[in-house]
This record gives C-alpha cells, structure tokens and sequence, in this order.
C-alpha cells in the first residue's frame, strides 16, 4: 500500500508543488539528482558544439524537468559558444529560484551571446515545434516518471515528445539510475518507428553508485 501510494504521488503535479514549496522554504538554492555538473559537464559537451553552419548562431537546448539542478545554468554560464538553453519543470517554484540566480550571474556569462530561458511545461506534452533543438537533458525526469502509477506508458510519451522537438542528428540525454538492460528495453522500443541510435555508457561518481548516461540520436 505505502508503495503504491508513493507511485502515485510521483506522478502528481500537486507532489512536486509540495517538494519545491519545502525546499524554497528551507532555502535551499540547488539540488540535483543523481549526479551534477563536476560529473557530467566532460560527458555532455561533445554534444554541445555549435553546428557549424552559417545560419545557426546557437546551440538550442533543453532541460526537462530541471528542477533546481543547475547544470543548465552552469553550463550557460561557461561555454565559450553562443548557447540557448530552456529549463522547463511541471511546477513553477524551482523555474522562479533558478531564474532569479540567472538574473544574479549574467555579468559571468563567459559568452554574452548566451541565454537561459524558463518555461513550465509538461515533458509528455511540449509546446515547441518539431524540431526545435539540437539536445534534450533528461536528468532522472523519466526515471521519476517511470516509478509513478502511469510508468512505462507515460516515460514512452515522453521519449517520444523529446525526439519531436529534436531536429535531425540531435541528441536526447538521459541520466539514469536505471539499469540497461531495463531501459534499453523502453528505448529501443519506442525509437523502433523513429530512424536513431540508442547507446549508453556508465558514469563513475566519487561517492561509488551507479548510473548510465543514455545517448539517443535522431538520424537526419
């Protein structure tokens, strides 16, 4: 019973209103699943490089489900690129305490040609266009997803809306507790109908859990 009710509170919207309100609260400024920026930025610049062609300016990025991680904001802050990253999260509370330490660090930006932008939305119905960007960081949204009472056929949703919203040879990004075998399963199955590449590689933490960096690629 306490299980299941657990799974079913993850997959509310009023749960993670209730979280953030908490952490706002109790001050607290950044949290972040899994792992954080130290551990991940070598891992995810490769795929941040601007494309090289003359009417593209900016990478365009997005980070669904951010909460208060704030490897999006340091990873606008640092890039010598011309970056766009939007930080979308289903609740409003962790986008305000983000954007207001954005607005404290814009004279750090290392590129001014730089942005961070604040969007709530929800990752099984984003309002951008086919197409839009050239990354998507999931960073444990759809591990959250997958352990709520809708599971598997909400975390498949939301893959595909992320493969919607990346143009041809973008990349999805997904930081996971999850072992492969389970989520190369939901992967692999949902880009069956999709022309992309899944793989994945494990990441090494100083404090000696386990986790998977899951690459998905869109083919033009």
């Amino acid at each position: 019973m306490v299980r299941n009710d657990l799974a079913n509170a993850m997959g509310k919207r009023d749960t993670w209103e209730n979280f953030y309100k908490t952490q706002s609260e109790q001050g607290t400024k950044q949290f972040d699943w899994f792992v954080g920026y130290e551990e991940m930025v070598d891992l995810v610049s490769p795929y941040l490089r601007k494309q090289r062609k003359p009417h593209k300016a900016h990478v365009v990025a997005l980070d669904i489900g951010c909460g208060l991680s704030n490897v999006a904001l340091q990873m606008c802050l640092s890039s010598n690129e011309p970056m766009r990253i939007v930080c979308a999260d289903i609740v409003m509370t962790p986008l305000e305490t983000m954007r207001q330490q954005y607005q404290s660090t814009r004279g750090v930006v290392r590129n001014s040609e730089s942005h961070l932008l604040f969007t709530m939305a929800d990752a099984s119905q984003l309002p951008f266009r086919d197409g839009y960007f050239d990354v998507v960081l999931d960073k444990g949204t759809t591990d959250v997803i997958i352990r709520s009472s809708r599971g598997s056929d909400l975390a498949k949703t939301v893959v595909q809306e992320s493969l919607r919203v990346l143009r041809g040879g973008g990349h999805l990004l997904q930081f996971s507790d999850e072992d492969p075998d389970i989520r190369l399963t939901l992967l692999n199955g949902v880009t069956r109908g999709v022309r992309a590449t899944v793989t994945f590689k494990e990441i090494s933490t100083s404090h000696g859990m386990e986790y998977f960096m899951y690459v998905v690629q869109k083919e033009n």
